[in-house]
C-alpha cells in the first residue's frame, strides 16, 4: 500500500465491501468521529435531486469564487479522472493529496467494510478540512437519506428536483423517491427546492423537521422580461440577467435554485447583476451540453433518464439545425431505456450504439434490438466507445452534428478521444 498510486487505491476500495451500492450510514458514522472534520459553520451546501446537481454546484462554485471565497467541492461520478470529484476553486485535487487521504482513511477504518463511495466521501471530507475551505459544496451520491454524504450538517439542504431514476434503491413511486431524497433535510435547517412540482412528502418532512422550505415559483423565481431576466428571492432581486441562449428549463431552475440557496445562507454573497452576467457569459461544465468543434460539431451530455433527455432535446432545438444528427449512445442496465429513446426517436439520423467498459452497461445488441423494436432502421452496432467514435468521425460530414449521450461512461471516453484526435 505504501507505494500505491491512485488507481491501485481505487481498485482496493472496490474490494473492501462486496456490494457496489450498500446504502447505510452505520459504517460511515463509526469512522467519521476519527476524522475530526470541520465543515464551515455557516456556508455548507448539501445538494440532492434527480437531475441538475452538477450544474447547480458549478453555478454555486463560480458565484462564491467570484466573491473571493475558497470553495471546496465534492461531486460524483467523474468523467475522466477520479481527482475531478474533489476540487478546490474548481481545480481537481492532486494525486499526492488524494493518496495521503486514502492512506489516512485506511489507517482509521479498523476493518469497517466501507464501500467505494463511502471511502471516497470520507477522504473528501478529510481533504476539505485539511485545506481549510471557506465553503463546502457536497453532492449527494444516491438518494439522500442513507447516502454517505448525509452525515454532515449543512447550512442549507438543496433538492434540485424529483423524478424517476435508481428505482431499484429508491423506490418505484415519486413519493418513495422524494422521501429518500428528502432525508437530507435537517432539523431547523432551511431547504431549497428547485422545481415547480413539489412532492407532498418533501413538504411533510420539512414540517416535521421544523425546516423552512423555499420552493421555486412560490418563494423565488427567474422570469423573462423579453430582453433579459430577473431573479427574485425572498428579500432580494437581481435584474438585467443575460441567460445563455441555448439553456432550457433545467438550467433556468438550477440558476434560480443556486441564487436562492445563497440568499438563505448569506444574502451578502449574492452576485451583482454585472458579476452574474460575467459568470454566465463563460459558464460551462464538462459533459453537460459541452460543445466541441472537431471535424464535426460534437455535443457531449451525460443525460441518462427521460427528464434529462427532454431537457437536452430542448437545448438542441435552440441551436441551428445540422444536415444530419448522429447519436453515439449507450446506457446502464438500470436506466429507463424506453423513455430515453422515445425523446429522440424522430430526431436522430443515425444511431451508433456500443457497450461501455462496465458489466452494468447494456450490450450493443441489446441497444440495437430496442431501437429496432421502436422502428428505427438506421442503427450501427459497434463493439465499444472508441470504435463508435472512429466510425462517426469517418462517416459524418463537417455539416453533421454528433451527439454523445446516455451516461458518464460514454461521455468521459468521448472527451479523451476528441482530445487525442
Amino acid at each position: 500500500m505504501q507505494n500505491w498510486g491512485v488507481q491501485e487505491w481505487l481498485n482496493w476500495q472496490e474490494s473492501t465491501n462486496p456490494n457496489e451500492i450498500d446504502l447505510s450510514l452505520d459504517r460511515v458514522r463509526v469512522v467519521l468521529p476519527k476524522l475530526h472534520i470541520q465543515p464551515p459553520a455557516n456556508i455548507t451546501f448539501l445538494v440532492a435531486g434527480t437531475n441538475g446537481k452538477g450544474t447547480t454546484i458549478a453555478l454555486l462554485e463560480d458565484i462564491l469564487i467570484k466573491k473571493g471565497l475558497k470553495v471546496g467541492s465534492y461531486t460524483s461520478p467523474h468523467l475522466i479522472d477520479y481527482n475531478e470529484r474533489i476540487r478546490i476553486n474548481k481545480q481537481p485535487i492532486d494525486d499526492l493529496k488524494l493518496i495521503e487521504s486514502f492512506r489516512f482513511i485506511e489507517s482509521i477504518r479498523n476493518g469497517i467494510p466501507l464501500t467505494y463511495f463511502e471511502f471516497g466521501t470520507l477522504a473528501a471530507f478529510s481533504i476539505l478540512t485539511d485545506l481549510d475551505c471557506d465553503v463546502w459544496l457536497i453532492e449527494v451520491g444516491l438518494g439522500g437519506r442513507l447516502d454517505a454524504t448525509n452525515v454532515i450538517d449543512p447550512s442549507v439542504s438543496i433538492i434540485t428536483n424529483i423524478d424517476f431514476d435508481h428505482q431499484q434503491w429508491l423506490g418505484d413511486t415519486l413519493d418513495e423517491i422524494a422521501r429518500e431524497k428528502g432525508g437530507i433535510i435537517k432539523t431547523n435547517t432551511p431547504c431549497v427546492y428547485g422545481d415547480i412540482s413539489i412532492q407532498k412528502s418533501i413538504q411533510e418532512i420539512a414540517h416535521c423537521m421544523d425546516s423552512d422550505l423555499y420552493t421555486l415559483d412560490r418563494d423565488f423565481s427567474l422570469f423573462d422580461n423579453g430582453s433579459d431576466f430577473t431573479w427574485k428571492g425572498k428579500n432580494n432581486h437581481i435584474d438585467s440577467i443575460q441567460i445563455p441562449p441555448h439553456w432550457a428549463a433545467g438550467e433556468f431552475h438550477n440558476l434560480a435554485l443556486a441564487l436562492m440557496s445563497i440568499e438563505v445562507v448569506d444574502d451578502g454573497l449574492l452576485p451583482t447583476s454585472k458579476q452574474l452576467n460575467e459568470i454566465l457569459k463563460f459558464f460551462s461544465l464538462d459533459g453537460r451540453f459541452q460543445i466541441i468543434q472537431n471535424t464535426q460539431t460534437w455535443i457531449l451530455d451525460v443525460a441518462h433518464n427521460p427528464k434529462a433527455a427532454k431537457n437536452l432535446k430542448k437545448r438542441l432545438d435552440n441551436l441551428k439545425p445540422a444536415m444530419r444528427d448522429f447519436m453515439i449512445f449507450s446506457m446502464m442496465k438500470d436506466k429507463d431505456l424506453n423513455g430515453f429513446i422515445e425523446v429522440f426517436i424522430d430526431v436522430i439520423s443515425e444511431w451508433v450504439v456500443c457497450k461501455m467498459n462496465t458489466e452494468r452497461s447494456f450490450s450493443s445488441r441489446q441497444l440495437e434490438k430496442k431501437l429496432i423494436d421502436f422502428g428505427v432502421a438506421n442503427v450501427t452496432v459497434t463493439s465499444g466507445p472508441r470504435e463508435a467514435f472512429d466510425y462517426v468521425s469517418s462517416n459524418a460530414s463537417n455539416q453533421d452534428r454528433v451527439l454523445v449521450t446516455g451516461s458518464f461512461g460514454i461521455v468521459g471516453p468521448a472527451i479523451k478521444w476528441i482530445e487525442s484526435n
